[in-house]
């Protein structure tokens, strides 16, 4: 049985590479900030703008916050529609009046625009 057991570890130690990552803690800012994008995402939507500025706001440098925001993968069209349809869970817009307050929370009218018309505000 330790023979058969030996050869399997000598099999998994080939066939599985470990790959080994920093921890958290020694990660560069960028990647910090990367993380914390996608923490924050994970709980809450945000525009491009806000979540530069939210990173900022935790102390990361402007340049590393706009680096980080420029190189996640994130839909802001359907972060648009996410935070329209979490205005409308707790007040209410006229269409005109939601697209205002997306531009507000730094979308662009474009993403604004479809945000709102996603939602039965529009």
């Amino acid at each position: 049985m330790k023979k058969i057991l030996v050869a399997l570890a000598a099999l998994l130690a080939v066939v599985v590479p470990v790959t080994l990552t920093a921890s958290p803690a020694s990660a560069s800012p960028r990647s910090q900030a990367v993380g914390m994008a996608y923490n924050y995402l994970d709980y809450t939507a945000f525009s491009k703008g806000g979540l530069a500025d939210q990173l900022e706001f935790e102390g990361f440098s402007p340049a590393v916050a706009n680096w980080a925001v420029s190189n996640i993968r994130v839909n802001w069209r359907k972060q648009a529609v996410r935070m329209a349809r979490n205005y409308l869970s707790y007040t209410h817009f006229s269409c005109s009046g939601l697209i205002d307050q997306l531009v507000f929370e730094q979308f662009s009218y474009a993403n604004a625009s479809y945000g709102a018309n996603q939602t039965s505000a529009c």
